[in-house]
């Protein structure tokens, strides 16, 4: 016999539970407290070319700890963190949201990553704005507005 199925806050706990595991697996002494889960890119051009969208598609995971924010990285179809991409000491953040445009369905925070010449666009659920809310307030935009 089958198990329950997960409903979309079950699925969301455990993927914020997998980034604090890959943040553990990095520094067993980090502390984390928040993730934040993201897509990458313009997902209407993505999702417009279906199957084959969705495997272009990159799932981040911004997971805050008391001294570092650490962004992992991992296909959208395997939906766990497989690559550190940045770790930035809170310290050293003052400059890395650049700009948030929230929306009824999807919100878009542009995070300035160190040695990217641009911004990079997140994609943000609405069921995930408390937790961009939270995250902004941790981090405040430095350029333009919130």
């Amino acid at each position: 016999m089958a198990g329950p199925k997960l409903g979309a806050t079950d699925r969301k706990s455990d993927l914020k539970l997998e980034a604090k595991r890959a943040v553990l697996r990095t520094d067993p002494t980090e502390m984390p407290r928040t993730v934040l889960l993201a897509i990458d890119g313009y997902r209407y051009l993505m999702l417009s070319l279906g199957l084959f969208g969705l495997l272009l598609i990159k799932t981040y995971y911004i997971t805050v700890t008391d001294r570092s924010i650490y962004v992992h990285s991992g296909p959208r179809l395997k939906d766990r963190p497989q690559n550190l991409v940045h770790v930035i000491p809170r310290d050293q953040a003052g400059g890395l949201v650049t700009r948030v445009k929230r929306g009824r369905n999807w919100n878009a925070l542009y995070l300035q990553f160190p040695g990217n010449a641009k911004p990079t666009r997140l994609n943000i659920s609405f069921d995930s704005r408390d937790d961009l809310e939270d995250f902004v307030k941790k981090f405040p935009v430095s350029t333009g507005q919130a």
